[in-house]
This record gives C-alpha cells, sequence and structure tokens, in this order.
C-alpha cells in the first residue's frame, strides 16, 4: 500500500478536523508562520483558456461529459448550502472507469488510489464560485467531492460523483504566469507570503511532497485573528480554546468565524494546479485537512497551517 493509499485508511474528516479533533500543539501550526515576506503581484496569466463548468449541489455535479486535453480553466458554481470540492480523478493506465466505480464503493476511501490519481481540481464555499487552471490529460476522469457530511459520509458516497473524458485537444496554449509558487510538502505550505496586496492573484499551487495535500483558503470573519482560529482547530470539541470563551469549537462551527474563497482539492505528489484569487483585505489563513498515514491526524495538525494578512 503507497503513501497516498494508507493516508485514507481512515476516513478524510474535513469537517471533524474543523470540529476541532486535532490533537496536536499550536505550536506546530505556527512554525511555518511567517512566509516569504511581501508579495508582488505584478505577474499576469498568459494566454485564454477554456472554461469548464462544474455545479454542485447536495449531493449532485452537473458539467460536460467530454473535455479536449490541455491548459483548461475548471470553474466550481457551487450552488449547494455547503463547502464542496471537485477532486479530478484520472483513471490509471492499465485501469477502468469500472475499476474506479467499484473502488469508491469500498469503505477504505484509500483503494480509489489503486486505480486512479487526482489532479486537483477547484473548491468552493456555499453560492460561490471557485477556479483551477490545469493541465488536463487525455483519459477517463470522474470528478468526486470527499468532503464528509455530519455523519462523516463523504459527500460522493451521497451521489456527488460525474464521469468525464478528456480528448485529445489540439490547443497549444501555454501554462499561465503565476504570481507567486506554493509547494505544497509535509509538513508546511512553502513560499506562501506572510503579507500580500488586495486584489487579484494567481497562485501556482504545486504538490512536492509524498503525500496528497490539498490547499484551503479562508478570510477570518472581522474581530477573529489567526491564533483563535488555530486554538479553535486545534483544540480537542469538550474543551474551550483560549482567547475564545464565548464559544465553544461546536457552537462556533456551527457558523464558522471565516468564509472559504477557493483552493485547490486534494492531489496527488507530481501535480500542479494554478489558483486565482480575488483577494479584499483582512486576515487569512490557509490550511490542509488532509491526513497522515501513519498517525492519522489531519496534516494541519502537523504543521500544515498559516495565517497571511491582505492589506
Amino acid at each position: 500500500m503507497n503513501t497516498v493509499e494508507s493516508a485514507f485508511g481512515t476516513r478524510l474528516t474535513r469537517r471533524s478536523a474543523m470540529k476541532g479533533l486535532l490533537a496536536a500543539s499550536a505550536a506546530g501550526a505556527f512554525a511555518v508562520r511567517g512566509g516569504i515576506g511581501a508579495f508582488a503581484q505584478d505577474a499576469t496569466p498568459a494566454g485564454t483558456y477554456p472554461e469548464v463548468v462544474i455545479v454542485g449541489t447536495e449531493y449532485a455535479f452537473d458539467m460536460p461529459t467530454t473535455v479536449e486535453s490541455g491548459w483548461t480553466r475548471i470553474t466550481l458554481d457551487n450552488q449547494g448550502m455547503m463547502d464542496h470540492h471537485a477532486m479530478l480523478m484520472r483513471v490509471n493506465d492499465g485501469s477502468t472507469l469500472e475499476d474506479l466505480g467499484a473502488a469508491l464503493q469500498a469503505p477504505d476511501f484509500g483503494a480509489i488510489f489503486g486505480v486512479s490519481t487526482s489532479v486537483g481540481g477547484p473548491m468552493a464555499g456555499p453560492g460561490g464560485r471557485g477556479s483551477v487552471i490545469a493541465n488536463l490529460e487525455p483519459g477517463q476522469y470522474i470528478a468526486i467531492c470527499v468532503i464528509p457530511d455530519d455523519q462523516g459520509v463523504p459527500h460522493y458516497a451521497l451521489g456527488m460523483q460525474a464521469t468525464f473524458e478528456v480528448t485529445e485537444g489540439a490547443a497549444t496554449v501555454e501554462a499561465p504566469v503565476a504570481d507567486a509558487r506554493i509547494e505544497l510538502v509535509e509538513m508546511m505550505f512553502h513560499g506562501t507570503p506572510a503579507e500580500i496586496a488586495a486584489g487579484p492573484a494567481l497562485w501556482e499551487v504545486a504538490n512536492v511532497g509524498v503525500q496528497l495535500h490539498e490547499i484551503f483558503v479562508a478570510q477570518l470573519a472581522p474581530g477573529f485573528t489567526f491564533e483563535q482560529i488555530s486554538a479553535m482547530l486545534l483544540t480537542p470539541p469538550d474543551a474551550t480554546p483560549e482567547g475564545m470563551d464565548h464559544a465553544s469549537p461546536e457552537a462556533a462551527m456551527m457558523a464558522p468565524p471565516f468564509t472559504n474563497v477557493g483552493g485547490v482539492a486534494p492531489m496527488n505528489p507530481g501535480h500542479t494546479n494554478y489558483a486565482p484569487f480575488e483577494f479584499a483585505a483582512g486576515e487569512y489563513f490557509a490550511i490542509c485537512f488532509v491526513p497522515d498515514p501513519e498517525s492519522g491526524a489531519p496534516h494541519a495538525a502537523l504543521g500544515m497551517i498559516m495565517g497571511f494578512t491582505v492589506a
């Protein structure tokens, strides 16, 4: 069993993580804060990219069944009432869509990585839209949402999956020119800035690690700090985080004090997505909820969470 497969021997429990089931010290989470300092936004994307729109609801995807290969803007239009992402799983050579469909029926989510590879994908909060630009190779794919519901059941098991084929395309458009390169590695976001200017930004997000990783980006509600949010996410559910004595983690997560502004869905090592953002002034954080194969703890508990400021 490879590293990615073993990571999903336990359920991918984003909501459980967000309820405070992270059993690590806040010191580890704060270790990566600081990034590379000021962030210049003087680059622009190169070229115009064909767009594929995936409409997400509870619990279904509506999208084209055929897409041409090459650099493509993939947009998730979340018309539902929950956070969703579209994790794009390409069927591995030597496997079939039927093999992947059978793996998705298995209780161990890791089974799908024996027959497919995640090339990333967009994420969006309720009523929002999020995009990535990805280089799609020809092949058979399934878009799935692995975020669990309140009972821990992943959305794809409730029907949130859609098959599509990527056919050979004639497009010769090049990769975009990004404002910054963010490397996902164990257990940090390398290159994430500590402070950036408000406005549009395009991040090149590359998984250069050995495990599956994601980057979920959120803006804090006014009056909340990164330290408070980190304490909330890193505190057991029956305890009150320091500095947040007005609400328990459970109560706070019923109405999270932050807003999903996009990112890149869990992505296999060796893959890259470009994530466009429109940043308003405020405080933000980036986090990875994917579980570690050895400890079972979400990567955030091991340091893969950091704050940054947009001014």
